[in-house]
């Protein structure tokens, strides 16, 4: 399992380390031309510019994915769970995008598969990590012995 967790933590630092540039660019360029962003996107949609968009995207990705990658590394109990969530998250955004604006770009695309590859890989861990605490829940409550002992002395 140690193959699907490295293999998280790779999808989850590229989607931080992407998320952040990203809304880096958009908080510091709302216009979006530092990015290549048209702003007729943004046409139809809520948004008078891309810093919502680019906070948003810095806090449910950038950040999100790091923190997940943290836990991760920490080996904390609820890991698993937190990678299917962050994939869900992006899914959302994803889908929002969609809806918002109108277009589809292959860059969400390739977002779209690489949550549901996250909510996979979650649930793969989640799976096996279900398994080794039973295991391990046998383990802690063995068989009781029995009262007799093979080498007792009778008097």
């Amino acid at each position: 399992m140690k193959a699907a967790r490295q293999l998280s933590v790779a999808i989850l630092l590229l989607l931080s380390a992407t998320a952040l540039f990203f809304s880096y660019h958009m908080i510091t360029d709302p216009t979006g031309s530092s990015l290549g962003l048209p702003f007729y996107l943004l046409n139809g949609t809520m948004f008078s510019n891309y810093l919502v968009v680019g906070w948003v995207l810095l806090f449910t990705v950038g950040v999100l994915a790091a923190l997940v990658v943290l836990l991760i590394m920490s080996k904390n109990r609820y890991y698993s769970f937190l990678i299917m969530m962050q994939g869900v998250i992006l899914a959302a955004f994803v889908f929002i995008q969609w809806m918002l604006v109108g277009e589809t770009f292959i860059v969400q695309y390739i977002y779209l598969i690489l949550a549901i590859t996250l909510i996979g890989l979650g649930a793969l861990q989640n799976q096996r990590k279900i398994v080794v605490d039973s295991e391990k829940e046998e383990h802690h409550h063995p068989q009781p012995k029995s009262h007799h002992h093979k080498h007792r002395k009778h008097k």
